[in-house]
């Protein structure tokens, strides 16, 4: 079934870690978050697309990656697809990035940093 996990590049560097857990969270329980993340994640009810640049040199991506990509597997509403800017230079000059990790939702919001899965939630459901 599409859990609406991308990646867009070669997940390697840093990266590699996140494409893994990416698989895990999708094919069965996942990593556990808690009762009350899990029922935030299960309460989201508005489509979210939720783009996320990256350089496979970061050291703070995977978390952002990782986080966005565990709300996803869980809700059908939230979609994360994943960029290697290295590969689309388009979208850094669309959203005017100069620094990773980048956080685009619904191709409007766009927020800059590290982020774990409360604080997204916190961002999502603002």
């Amino acid at each position: 079934n599409e859990k609406g996990l991308r990646f867009h590049g070669v997940p390697g560097g840093h990266e590699f870690n996140s494409f893994i857990l990416a698989m895990y969270n999708a094919a069965g329980p996942g990593q556990d978050v808690g009762e009350a993340l899990q029922k935030r994640i299960e309460s989201i009810s508005k489509p979210l697309h939720v783009k996320i640049a990256v350089s496979l040199s970061c050291t703070m991506c995977p978390d952002l990656v990782a986080a966005a990509q565990r709300i996803a597997a869980d809700n059908e509403n939230v979609t994360a697809d994943v960029y290697d800017l290295q590969y689309y230079p388009s979208l850094k000059e669309k959203y005017n990035i100069m620094s990773v990790p980048c956080l685009i939702i619904n191709d409007d919001e766009v927020h800059f940093g590290k982020k774990s899965v409360s604080d997204l939630l916190d961002i999502f459901q603002a």
